[in-house]
């Protein structure tokens, strides 16, 4: 079977280009189709798809034109055998015009050159200065952090904080934020925002 230009065309659309805008659509529609039809219309697309690259397959295809050039297919050995079996046509047989006698030229005789070499001098080479050495500076020592002073602080307590993450951020022990506030382990899971905590 031989296709049109145009139906090759067409089928190349379905079968490229039609599942995924018909992808897009089924995305778009599937607040308002069941889940069924979501199935249904992707079955659809990828039957449509298929049936137009088994058509494409199974058919002697024409060269494609974009613009000023023209494609042809790799898969269609048919178009391209009926291409490479056309005859050339008969080109009418040129003959070259009779060859025209040359002479050869004699040779002439070059005159030779002689040249007195005078002595050059040769200039004296300048001292080039020795480089002076630079002073690098002599980096400052960097200051150590103070270590925080010791004793208790206060830390007020913020929404979706927990004791154990509190006592993370501290470094110190839930138990001993819970000695130092006077507090259960019950009040300690209980803890209210806006509460002020002694952080040993």
């Amino acid at each position: 079977m031989v296709l049109s230009e145009t139906m090759l065309w067409l089928l190349l659309a379905l079968a490229l280009v039609a599942p995924p805008i018909g992808a897009i659509i089924l995305r778009l529609l599937q607040n308002r189709i069941s889940s069924a039809g979501m199935a249904a219309g992707a079955g659809l697309l990828l039957l449509i798809a298929a049936v137009a690259s088994l058509t494409i397959a199974r058919s002697s295809l024409p060269p494609l034109r974009i613009g000023d050039l023209t494609l042809l297919p790799a898969w269609s050995p048919p178009v391209i055998e009926a291409i490479e079996t056309q005859e050339a046509p008969d080109l009418p047989t040129v003959t070259p015009p009779p060859a025209v006698p040359t002479s050869t030229p004699r040779p002439t005789q070059t005159p030779t050159l002689t040249a007195t070499l005078e002595p050059t001098l040769t200039p004296e080479p300048t001292p080039t200065p020795e480089p002076t050495p630079t002073l690098e500076p002599t980096p400052e020592p960097t200051p150590t952090p103070e270590p925080p002073a010791a004793g208790p602080r206060r830390y007020t307590v913020q929404a979706g904080d927990t004791l154990r993450a509190i006592a993370e951020r501290f470094g110190v022990t839930i138990e001993a934020i819970l000695q130092a506030n006077n507090l259960t382990p019950a009040q300690g899971d209980n803890l209210r925002v806006g509460q002020e905590l002694v952080i040993p």
